[in-house]
């Protein structure tokens, strides 16, 4: 639980509510000394060397190789470039992968199933919040506890994945799934386009898997029941849903074309990678060099961002990473995989879409965990194919000992 908070928490200070005490500001600091002394602790007394198996090793590795650069090109960043939060992300994303990927290799199901109880009670945490009238920007986009419409509608999203994964696990106990209707409203009023492209995106994968499922158990009662509670959440939250529809996706993105932006943003990514297209300009050189303003101080989309900043070399690096994470996951059929890997994975591709629209390096670091717990022995723990060279939990070690 304690990685899981660590990586919500994102760049929340003391000072959002208030208070200020000198180093614990950014509450990373405590919270990540938590987790790795936790850490420490657990591999001491479990008495074997992490990241030692093979999936570990080929998920990880490229994962690490391109944080690596990433730190690296800040030695050519122009020198206006405020490399020292930046730098401090991407060694927090290093610690955070290391940690859940040592996790995953001990004891894959139970981080997950932790992970998605950890999602599933945020969505909950973060709708209450929003719904009871608080964090609401003035146009009328949902937030929670100091985040952005665009943190908010992953955690909405997010916790809609959880959703499902506990309605199939339990064999289809419509309790769980009767919270889908809410964060999906959440997801709306978070006023995030991305976000909900993303979505879609997820959905229509997973939508093939849902059918089957429904149709083997039955699809009756949660058909049923899903417009029930929709009509329930829309006699509350209606007309703040269709303020928002009229407003932010009508008038807003159809009528007068509004994109935030991320057409400027774009533009001036890929005139940064024409310009140094092998080792790009170094991590916070987009900022330094285009000098936007405060609010644009990345371009919003990852591998343009990448692109700009790491050049051709960071690309390649990062292209290399995600596909040794989707040929890890896919060397096992598909009916073999088990349900924990493809809720990862579906949480992750989910990130990966909305990655293209909005966030910066630090934004995407659950796309990389999830990732990396996908990969981490996909298939079932009941098939032939098992994965040999993968080490047992730590609690095993202790008992011999």
């Amino acid at each position: 639980m304690a990685p899981f908070v660590a990586t919500l928490a994102g760049h929340f200070t003391l000072t959002r509510i208030g208070m200020s005490v000198p180093v614990l500001n950014d509450v990373r600091v405590l919270f990540f000394s938590a987790v790795l002394m936790a850490f420490v602790l657990e591999v001491h007394h479990a008495g074997v060397n992490p990241l030692h198996s093979g999936p570990a090793r080929r998920t990880l590795q490229p994962v690490l190789l391109l944080f690596g650069y990433q730190i690296l090109s800040a030695v050519w960043a122009p020198r206006n470039a405020v490399i020292n939060d930046v730098v401090g992300d991407l060694v927090a994303m290093v610690v955070l992968v290391v940690v859940y990927t040592a996790l995953a290799e001990w004891d894959r199901d139970r981080v997950i199933v932790v992970t998605m109880y950890c999602q599933y009670v945020a969505a909950w945490l973060y709708f209450l919040y929003s719904a009871s009238g608080h964090g609401a920007t003035a146009a009328g986009r949902w937030t929670a506890f100091g985040g952005g419409p665009n943190v908010y509608v992953r955690v909405m999203v997010l916790g809609m994945v959880a959703a499902a994964y506990f309605y199939f696990r339990s064999g289809g106990r419509f309790a769980w799934l009767a919270a889908a209707p809410l964060f999906l409203v959440g997801a709306i009023a978070s006023g995030s386009r991305g976000g909900l492209v993303a979505f879609g995106g997820i959905f229509l994968i997973a939508v093939r898997s849902l059918g089957r499922f429904m149709k083997r158990h039955g699809a009756i009662k949660p058909l049923a029941a899903i417009p029930m509670v929709g009509a329930v959440v829309w006699l509350l939250f209606g007309d703040q849903i269709m303020f928002l529809i009229n407003n932010r996706f009508l008038a807003g993105t159809i009528q007068q074309r509004n994109t935030s932006d991320r057409d400027v943003l774009y533009e001036k990514g890929l005139g940064l990678f024409v310009e140094s297209p092998i080792f790009g300009v170094g991590v916070h050189g987009f900022y330094a060099i285009t000098n936007l303003g405060p609010g644009e101080k990345y371009v919003h989309n990852l591998p343009l961002a990448v692109a700009a900043e790491g050049g051709a070399v960071g690309l390649i690096i990062l292209l290399v990473a995600l596909w040794a994470l989707r040929h890890e996951y896919a060397r096992v059929p598909k009916k073999q995989r088990s349900l924990p890997s493809r809720a990862a994975s579906y949480s992750g591709i989910f990130i990966l879409i909305a990655s293209f629209f909005s966030g910066d390096y630090y934004d995407h670091r659950l796309m990389w965990i999830f990732f990396l717990l996908a990969a981490a022995h996909p298939e079932s723990f009941g098939s032939t194919s098992e994965v040999v060279d993968a080490p047992p939990p730590p609690g095993q070690y202790s008992i011999h000992r």
